[in-house]
């Protein structure tokens, strides 16, 4: 077996190993020493502890592979209930590019796959529009209530995704959002493939932050999906195409303005430089500009994988929570542990998704939050699905809520 057969697998780096030996495609792999340091960090491992569901066992089984030790099948298998939250990646001494490897492994096990269902609905403006009335209307009429009772794992999975009370909104493109008082600058809004359809009151809250802090807000004409689906299934040329559409559509703006945490990462994946920017995090950099009002709520913060593990921005979202008078920032446990949402893992992966949402709402509920804030649509809609499945109260939120009546600000039509 020659290296050169596992080209789509390698990450960037070098090896001293010869190229006839099979391994020569795998600095990443062969960087890992299997120290362990990743085991805790790992929320699939943490919730089965089975090595195969942790980082340096699905790197063993990379190289199994590599060696025709094992059939891709069984490694197939594990890497898919990876849920890509990149935990791992900060505590791993060697820094071992783990997500490239799961992708390039996705990727060469896919080679001939059709698209997936998320796939075909994120690429698409009018299948999107299409699902999102479909889904409110199965969930106002209770048939989503039946689904997920009484259908099948998966299905029943993506029935539950779906909020309580869906709410669309989605602004045309070419619409300005004009700032309140003195404006200090124009910035664009990425829309998303989920927002709109299922969480348009996410994106108003953000237009009404914004516009209240200064900020002209465009809704430039966008691509339906930065690509950020199309990379985690395994379609990292199609990953890369819609990043870079997406790049291109803010325009001259000031920055690209994107609510969702793991598009923001695979946005700026594909171009460092890009000023793409976690709404609340944009705001606190150029300096609140309103006084801030009393919340008198109690809040828990689920930080996304992505926010916290890639882009580096919680902190933003913590500051701001402690700065808002009145309200109580209730301790979650575990809070850095993925919800189960990551790499739409509630649809492919329904098992191990349940475990980590299950554990997820468990922490909410023993925090006694009323309100839970996420930064990114899948998990708020995992989480939300996982406290109704445990009868636990408490309402997700995008963090935007919580600055929005914190500035008093007026949400747009």
């Amino acid at each position: 077996m020659s290296g050169s057969a596992f080209d789509w697998m390698r990450p960037e780096g070098d090896t001293s190993l010869p190229p006839s030996d099979p391994l020569a495609g795998f600095p990443g792999v062969l960087d890992c020493v299997h120290c362990g340091l990743c085991l805790e960090a790992c929320p699939t491992y943490r919730a089965t502890g089975i090595e195969s569901d942790s980082p340096r066992g699905r790197i063993s089984l990379m190289r199994a592979q590599a060696e025709d030790r094992v059939a891709p099948a069984e490694v197939a298998r594990w890497v898919d209930r990876c849920v890509m939250c990149r935990a791992c990646e900060p505590v791993c001494p060697s820094q071992v590019p783990y997500h490239q490897l799961v992708e390039r492994q996705r990727a060469g096990a896919a080679a001939d796959r059709a698209p997936s269902f998320l796939e075909r609905f994120a690429s698409s403006t009018s299948r999107q529009r299409l699902f999102g009335r479909l889904a409110r209307t199965a969930r106002r009429i209770g048939l989503l209530a039946l689904v997920e009772r009484w259908g099948p794992a998966r299905l029943r999975s993506l029935a539950r995704a779906v909020p309580r009370h869906p709410r669309a909104w989605r602004p045309k493109a070419g619409r300005n959002f004009a700032a309140r008082g003195e404006a200090r600058g124009v910035v664009a809004l990425h829309l998303g493939c989920t927002y709109p359809e299922l969480l348009g009151d996410a994106l108003r809250e953000v237009v009404a932050v914004l516009t209240a802090e200064g900020f002209d807000v465009r809704v430039p004409d966008q691509p339906a999906c930065c690509g950020a689906l199309h990379a985690h299934a395994g379609a990292p040329e199609e990953g890369a195409a819609a990043a870079a559409a997406t790049l291109r559509a803010r325009g001259d703006a000031d920055a690209w303005i994107v609510p969702s945490a793991g598009c923001a990462a695979h946005l700026l994946a594909a171009d460092p430089k890009a000023p793409v920017a976690e709404p609340i995090e944009f705001v606190r950099r150029h300096g609140l500009r309103g006084t801030l009002r009393p919340v008198a709520r109690r809040v828990a913060h689920a930080p996304p994988c992505h926010l916290l593990n890639v882009l580096g921005g919680a902190g933003s979202t913590d500051g701001m929570l402690s700065e808002t008078p009145a309200l109580a920032v209730c301790a979650l446990r575990d809070a850095n542990l993925c919800c189960g949402a990551g790499g739409a893992s509630f649809a492919k992966q329904p098992e191990i998704a349940m475990l980590l949402g299950n554990a997820k709402a468990q922490a909410i509920g023993d925090s006694g939050a009323e309100w839970v804030v996420a930064g990114n649509p899948g998990c708020m809609l995992q989480i939300e699905a996982a406290l109704r499945e445990r009868g636990v109260r408490a309402q997700v939120l995008h963090p935007a809520r919580v600055l929005r009546e914190a500035l008093g600000a007026e949400l747009p039509d």
